[in-house]
């Protein structure tokens, strides 16, 4: 009997551990800091390894200031091609929550080519993710490969998947699960921890906080507009679109 019990305790411990290592196989110990010292949780999404949090570095990976922009005529009179970075509302104790807001000219550091890896804003070792690349993981979360193409809103629940702390999302509990992001059964399940940061537009005013959240690519879409990524609150989906280089959206880096 007593050996019976030890190894149906072995079995028990085994059977826990298995179950531990599946619950946790795609957090990563990478540690990444930029030259703020700011520090970032990471994820491993399939063969992917992505930020957990939106950046709010104030300098690039030389040491270069990026130009923060806090009055509305001054952010609205920005060329497409101009560096600008703020907080939400203009508020530094936005920062430690939802990072900061970059241009897409900021984001790309300027870069201007046809580079597979931009690094732009993003520390040494990390870039700027295309449009390729945002593709890949929305495949991965179950995205058909057809739609993953297609632009507006795609896909089934990526979105909730994508997101993560309900409590800053706005929802309404009393909305099925294919109205709003937060009620569905996979929110947060993928570790990316999107959070709703909103953004601030071309004429310089901050919307949407609690809303959306927003995300630059590296891909581009004529001199006057880039690619990106929306989740919405009252959407499980991703919405894929284009969007004006002069909006100031959440950025996060992907390991090269």
């Amino acid at each position: 009997m007593k050996n019976l019990i030890q190894y149906l305790l072995i079995l028990l411990l085994m059977f826990i551990m298995i179950a531990c290592k599946k619950d946790h196989e795609n957090t990563l110990n990478i540690t990444l800091i930029d030259l703020d010292g700011n520090s970032y949780k990471t994820i491993q999404i399939g063969t992917q390894i992505w930020m957990a949090e939106n950046l709010k570095t104030t300098l690039y990976a030389d040491g270069t200031k990026i130009p923060l922009i806090e009055q509305s005529p001054d952010w609205e009179a920005l060329g497409y091609r101009d560096k600008a970075m703020s907080y939400y509302n203009n508020s530094i104790q936005h920062k430690a929550t939802y990072g900061a807001l970059y241009t897409w000219a900021a984001a790309m550091n300027g870069y201007e080519g046809s580079a597979v890896m931009v690094q732009g804003v993003c520390p040494d070792g990390w870039h700027l993710p295309g449009d390729g690349e945002w593709k890949e993981l929305e495949i991965y979360l179950g995205m058909n490969p057809s739609e993953a193409d297609r632009f507006n809103f795609r896909g089934t629940n990526e979105g909730s998947q994508l997101a993560a702390y309900a409590s800053l999302w706005n929802h309404d509990p009393m909305l099925n699960d294919n109205e709003t992001l937060v009620n569905n059964a996979d929110f947060g399940k993928s570790g990316f921890e999107a959070i709703p940061a909103g953004h601030r537009s071309p004429n310089g005013l901050f919307n949407q906080m609690g809303e959306i959240a927003v995300f630059w690519s590296s891909s581009e879409s004529g001199d006057s507009y880039g690619l990106t990524r929306l989740l919405h609150s009252y959407n499980t989906r991703v919405h894929r679109f284009t969007d004006s280089k002069k909006e100031g959206y959440s950025v996060r880096c992907l390991k090269n």
